[in-house]
């Protein structure tokens, strides 16, 4: 998923997804307490490690189909501790991918330039061939740009990751990203970092999780700390700073 200005405000006007829904299925996100790892098939998975960390904890559907907006909001809230507007935001870019009857599956986000888009950080692009299957070896980059040996990643070193990304994928074909999609690269940058709030340091063990077994550890869900459109945006000028300056 991907934040943007004309989201933001969109959201302030229509308060987001959960308000339309009838009580029970405002809260139709997996009712029961079991929020064991279980990791599903990656057939039926996003290119989003973030959506499918979700199902595979039981806060959305675990077979990644017949989801719903008021679900996905939910699931923001209630695991990842995202304020409403941070969350509500994030499913505004969900509704392209929806069906008639106002569902989507976790597979249907592969669709390109909607919810995926070149120049990820740790997938191929679309024009290689699969945009959507994890390369451990472009995790190790990112790791690496940190300086290795057990370094944790920061945001200078997610623009270290964010340059060389870019010339990569440039240079393997892929055209350049228009100019929303690019600022959505930016955010998506700094997306785990700032669902984290671990303190500005991302470890090697904590994208493990994420990024390898698509599972949020104890030290994300438990944190409560308010998750926000600010400290979204402020994880993102962090970097840029880097990315123009020089990292």
């Amino acid at each position: 998923m991907y934040l943007s200005l004309t989201n933001i405000i969109k959201t302030l006007f229509t308060g987001g997804y959960a308000d339309k829904k009838s009580r029970s299925q405002a809260s139709s996100a997996p009712a029961n307490d079991d929020h064991s790892y279980q990791k599903g098939d990656i057939e039926h998975r996003s290119p989003c490690p973030g959506l499918n960390a979700l199902a595979n904890q039981g806060y959305l559907p675990r077979d990644g189909k017949n989801i719903t907006l008021a679900q996905v909001q939910h699931a923001l809230q209630t695991a990842l501790h995202m304020d409403w507007l941070a969350a509500a935001s994030l499913v505004s870019s969900l509704p392209p991918l929806l069906r008639p009857d106002g569902t989507f599956d976790l597979v249907d986000t592969r669709r390109h330039n909607v919810i995926e888009h070149d120049s990820s950080f740790t997938r191929l692009d679309f024009h290689q061939g699969d945009n959507y299957t994890l390369r451990p070896e472009m995790l190790q980059a990112m790791i690496d740009d940190a300086g290795g040996g057990g370094k944790p990643v920061t945001l200078r070193s997610l623009a270290r990751t964010f340059k060389r990304r870019d010339k990569e994928s440039r240079a393997a074909g892929a055209p350049r990203l228009p100019l929303n999609l690019w600022f959505v690269r930016v955010l998506q940058a700094v997306g785990v970092m700032n669902t984290a709030q671990t303190g500005g340091i991302l470890t090697p063990e904590l994208l493990h999780a994420v990024f390898v077994e698509e599972r949020f550890p104890d030290i994300i869900l438990e944190n409560p700390t308010p998750r926000t459109v600010f400290t979204l945006l402020g994880n993102a000028l962090g970097m840029m700073k880097y990315v123009v300056f020089g990292s």
